[in-house]
Formats: structure tokens, C-alpha cells, sequence
């Protein structure tokens, strides 16, 4: 195949594609040098680097990312990072096993309506919940449609269940998405053609498809997760009613 090349300074292109040889390899490369006419100091932050490419691997199972850092020809660093666990093996690196209250954490990965779907979640024993959220690997600190169908999904399945094996009598309150997230580790990943980022610094998605994906994908999986694991779904239960309890505690003092 063909060698093609392109450059670009300040963002305007150089010149257009230009070819400039042969080779037996498909990719791209991309090679970023930093401006100092833009950036007065450049300085790279090695943890800055590697805490975002960790993140991007456990993005994306089975692809293996490789840090090489030769600025020091004394000191050479090379770190690779390989997780084809996805989302799974990035729940475990941030709980740590026995603070996880489920013996098997619930995980999905799944296409619907042409996105794909990937959320992972356990409660833990604490009292603080902790969610992530991404979009064609791009974090969303500020959540989004594919958040809010991930938490309508969770409150729904596990009010469902709740009421199905009599925990919840008829004439008491469901749970509200306050007492089901409690405790709750969370991240939902998204898969997307056309992102829309909104906000001041675009850090929320916005597409609806995305709730409608994500809702329906957890919806249909968690009941089927929920009954098949009966030890973990009690686990789950008893966290959430305590927390309700807790709850209407409070409001009554």
C-alpha cells in the first residue's frame, strides 16, 4: 500500500494529504510536538499520561497500550497497559474486593439500536456512591442521557424485584434512586456515531438514543442478573431498604 502524510501547525494544515512512499502496514500515526510559541513551559506529567491511558485501555478490552518515555536516554520508562476485562477489571481497580458487597459484580456489554453498551456496577460497604461515565471514551464528569438511563434502569429493576419477593409491602413507598445508588460503584461507556457534548465545558452528553440504549440494555439484563443471583440481589436489597430507612429516619426527626 501507499505512505500518506499530512501536517498541521496552530490547526491550519500545512499542505494537504501528500504521498510520500510505500508500505505493508494499515494505522495511522500521529506525532504531537508541542508549541512553544502556544505552551510557555512544556513540561509532561508522566501520572497525568499514565493515569489517562490506564483509563483508555480499560475503555477498550484487548488493546494494548504502550508508554515508552526516552527523554532521559539514562533513565529510559517503558509501561504497558492490556485489560480484557473492560469495564470489570476497571470496577477492581477502584474497589477493592472485599469492599465489594456483591460476590459477582454486574456487567453488560451489548449493542442496541447501533450503539454499544458497556456498564459494570457494585455496592459497596460504604455510604458514598461513585460514578463514571464516558462517551467514545471521552469522560463526561457532568453525566448525561446515558447516566440518567443507566439510573431510571436501576431504580426500576431493583423496585421491580423488591416488590416481586415481597421485600416492599403494597402500601409502602418504592425506593427512591437516592436509596438504590447508595454505597453503588458505577461506570457506564457508551459507543456513539454522532456524540453530542453540551454544556459549558461539554462535559454532558446529550444524545437521547443514549438513555433509550442504555435503559432498555441494563433494564433487560439486571432483572435476569437480579434473578439469577439470589445471594447477591438480597445483598443489594437489604443495602437499599437500609437506606430508605435512614432516610425516612431523618425527614421524621
Amino acid at each position: 500500500g501507499s505512505l500518506y502524510s499530512q501536517e498541521y501547525a496552530r490547526g491550519i494544515p500545512e499542505h494537504k494529504v501528500k504521498k510520500i512512499g510505500q508500505c505493508d502496514k494499515n494505522g495511522t500515526k500521529v506525532i504531537f510536538e508541542a508549541d512553544p510559541i502556544i505552551f510557555q513551559k512544556i513540561e509532561y506529567d508522566r501520572k497525568r499520561i499514565l493515569d489517562h491511558l490506564r483509563q483508555q485501555a480499560y475503555l477498550t478490552k484487548g488493546v494494548k497500550i504502550e508508554i515508552l518515555d526516552t527523554r532521559n536516554p539514562a533513565d529510559e520508562f517503558y509501561y504497558a497497559f492490556y485489560f480484557e476485562g473492560g469495564l470489570l477489571s476497571f470496577l477492581n481497580h477502584l474497589v477493592k474486593k472485599e469492599n465489594q458487597l456483591q460476590s459477582n459484580p454486574f456487567y453488560i456489554d451489548k449493542n442496541s439500536e447501533d450503539i454499544q453498551v458497556e456498564v459494570v456496577f457494585s455496592y459497596t460497604n460504604e455510604f458514598d456512591s461513585k460514578e463514571l461515565s464516558f462517551a467514545n471514551n471521552i469522560y463526561t464528569p457532568d453525566g448525561g442521557m446515558h447516566l440518567t438511563g443507566f439510573r431510571s434502569a436501576l431504580t426500576r429493576a431493583i423496585n421491580d424485584y423488591t416488590r416481586g419477593s415481597g421485600y416492599l409491602k403494597s402500601n409502602e413507598d418504592n425506593l427512591t434512586g437516592d436509596d438504590v445508588r447508595e454505597g453503588l460503584v458505577d461506570i457506564v461507556s457508551v459507543k456513539i456515531r454522532e456524540p453530542q457534548f453540551e454544556g459549558q465545558t461539554k462535559a454532558r452528553l446529550g444524545n437521547p438514543e443514549a438513555r433509550t440504549a442504555v435503559e432498555s440494555v441494563v433494564a433487560e439484563s439486571l432483572k435476569d442478573y437480579l434473578e439469577r443471583n439470589s445471594s447477591d440481589a438480597r445483598q443489594i436489597i437489604e443495602k437499599c431498604l437500609l437506606a430508605a430507612k435512614a432516610r425516612k429516619a431523618a425527614k421524621a426527626a
